[in-house]
């Protein structure tokens, strides 16, 4: 019953869970797409208010302008500078009485700044008697853009007249051709100003969410009010771009900049001047509230979950207890560490059938399994320990054969100085040979052991043998395994017999780090390819199953390697190559332990 329970418990978390995170999604993707769109008409209505009044703006800058450019004045003006007997004073008056009649303009409508008039190539007239005939206005930006790209409104920038004035407010600027519908060649043009403000002002007051702006731009997608130029963000300037390509007089989009945010873009066309109202929110600050709630939600569904939990735990906590106490004794077994399992155990119960029954059998197995794992590695240790000694006596036999047959030889061709020597040696290498209980010798031992087994060969070869051993200093007292160099020099000499007139045998003895460097050289035929890599590969196929058993009997620098990683494991390693002399060259990297036990 109490396993049903905690099944129904979890269930229960579940479907709390799931229910809370199911109905949050749909809540929050429904009322985004009713937010989404009731922004939109907010928006497009703002939009269009502001429209209407831009579009009031724009008239009067148009209706100013119709009465400038139907006057009768503006006619007389412009035939008296076309009249070549005109004098210079009637010009004057002219100029006077046009300045005038601009001033009167002007003031007749509130939003005007100034209307100027422009002759070429230098004449320049504005209200309030302004008249200039010094400077050239050829080289003003709106003057090219009006004359190069027929670019009639003027975004927002500093008027030249109203500076001179004192006034330093930024303009909009409508410019027209006065004597000819082709502003690349017209004589004469009319420039008409309203401040900035009257633009930016009512624009500023509409907001999309909190941090939205709308902006104003003109049919060629650039931005008219310079004070939006220096808070909009880079990458929105891209969004412009995209909308000279729109053809639709209103809309929404979306898009996702660079740092991954998600943008509403709603737009709207004006229908006069083909201007364009764009409004960019990003999707952050457009759900702000809604994001609000869903982190509402998040908070509630989690304060059930923890409560879930918590009621879960105090349930099932006669269950997980034991279980958690099973899994950790496990985890001790599989380290081999049986005591800590037994102890982690020991004291364990449950009030749940099923789970008693199952810690009962654990501790059995766990009794049960050390007692055997303990007579499986005395068994093991035995055993190995019997292999080990087995390579080592596997040499005194080969060797003793050998030398045998050689003293045989020698009594044979009645050569006995060289038989007696040859029988002195063989007894000393005899006596340090039967004793195996010493796995661990000095090299100076091993050394006095070798030049014995030398002075064997020397008398058999003869003048045919050439045979160096070169020691440094310092390594006497160092201690190594048994029989390491004998069996690798007695293969090298027997190879070399085999293929060569003269034995060449080089052994050194040198510090290396960490290791005794052993290095045995001959003049033989050498390893071939083949033979280093199987003598590798089943070195370490014995290794990993720990049988040190030369099954083979092969004897020399099989047994030899076995022996070494029998003993140092992987501090052991050793290199085949070619000896200066074109034959093989073995060396033996054996680990420095100078007062350590070898176990």
């Amino acid at each position: 019953m109490k396993s049903l329970k905690f099944k129904l418990l979890v269930t229960f978390i579940f479907l709390i869970v799931a229910s809370f995170s199911v109905m949050a999604f749909i809540l929050f993707n429904s009322s985004k797409t009713i937010i989404s769109s009731y922004i939109e008409e907010s928006a497009l209505e703002k939009m269009q208010e502001y429209a209407t009044y831009v579009e009031l703006l724009q008239n009067q800058v148009y209706d100013s302008a119709s009465l400038v450019y139907n006057s009768d004045v503006l006619y007389n003006w412009d035939r008296v500078h076309l009249d070549e007997n005109s004098t210079g004073g009637a010009k004057m008056l002219a100029n006077i009485e046009l300045s005038e009649y601009l001033t009167q303009v002007t003031n007749s409508y509130t939003p005007l700044a100034n209307m100027t008039v422009y002759r070429l190539p230098n004449l320049w007239i504005s209200g309030e008697n302004y008249m200039n005939r010094n400077d050239s206005f050829t080289d003003e930006p709106w003057y090219v853009d009006i004359t190069t790209q027929e670019r009639y409104w003027i975004p927002s920038s500093y008027d030249r007249v109203e500076l001179v004035k004192g006034n330093t407010n930024l303009m909009v600027s409508m410019t027209m051709p006065l004597d000819t519908y082709n502003p690349a060649g017209a004589d004469s043009l009319l420039k008409v100003s309203v401040t900035e403000s009257y633009f930016l002002e009512p624009l500023e007051r509409l907001h999309l969410g909190e941090t939205g702006e709308i902006y104003l731009i003109d049919r060629n997608g650039q931005m008219l009010l310079s004070g939006q130029k220096e808070t909009i963000e880079a990458h929105r300037y891209a969004y412009l771009d995209e909308l000279k390509s729109v053809k639709a007089s209103e809309g929404r989009l979306f898009r996702t900049n660079e740092d991954g945010e998600t943008e509403m873009i709603v737009y709207k066309r004006l229908a006069k001047t083909k201007w364009m109202l764009v409004g960019i929110v990003s999707e952050k600050d457009l759900y702000s509230e809604l994001y609000k709630l869903r982190k509402t939600v998040f908070v509630i569904v989690s304060i059930l979950l923890l409560v879930s939990i918590i009621v879960t735990l105090v349930f099932s906590h006669g269950i997980l207890k034991p279980l958690n106490s099973l899994v950790a004794a496990m985890r001790h077994m599989k380290r081999g560490d049986f005591n800590q399992a037994e102890n982690r155990m020991a004291h364990e119960t449950s009030s749940t059938t099923e789970i008693a029954f199952v810690i009962d059998v654990f501790k059995n197995m766990i009794s049960q399994l050390r007692q055997y794992i303990s007579k499986e590695y005395q068994l093991t240790l035995l055993k190995q320990k019997a292999e080990y000694k087995a390579l080592i006596t596997q040499i005194n036999p080969h060797f003793l054969f050998n030398t045998l047959e050689m003293i045989s030889s020698l009594a044979l061709q009645n050569r006995g100085k060289e038989t007696s020597n040859m029988i002195l040696s063989l007894g000393h290498m005899m006596r340090y040979s039967l004793k195996i209980s010493d796995e661990f010798v000095y090299v100076r031992e091993e050394l006095r052991y070798i030049n014995h087994y030398l002075d064997i060969i020397r008398v058999r070869y003869q003048n045919r043998s050439t045979i160096e051993l070169n020691i440094e200093d310092g390594i006497a007292d160092l201690r190594i395994i048994k029989f390491i160099m004998q069996p690798i020099i007695e293969n090298a000499v027997q190879y070399s017999s085999q293929h060569r007139d003269q034995i060449m045998v080089t052994i050194d003895l040198a510090r290396s780090e960490h290791h005794l460097h052993i290095s045995i050289s001959d003049n033989g035929p050498g390893f071939t390819p083949d033979q280093k890599y199987q003598l590798t590969h089943q070195i370490m196929k014995q290794m990993q199953t720990q049988q040190y058993e030369d099954k083979e009997r092969q004897i020399g620098l099989h047994n030899v390697l076995l022996r070494c990683y029998a003993v140092y494991g992987d501090a052991f390693y050793y290199e085949i190559g070619t000896s200066r002399f074109g034959g093989a060259e073995v060396s033996l990297y054996v680990p420095i332990k100078e007062d350590e036990q070898h176990d």
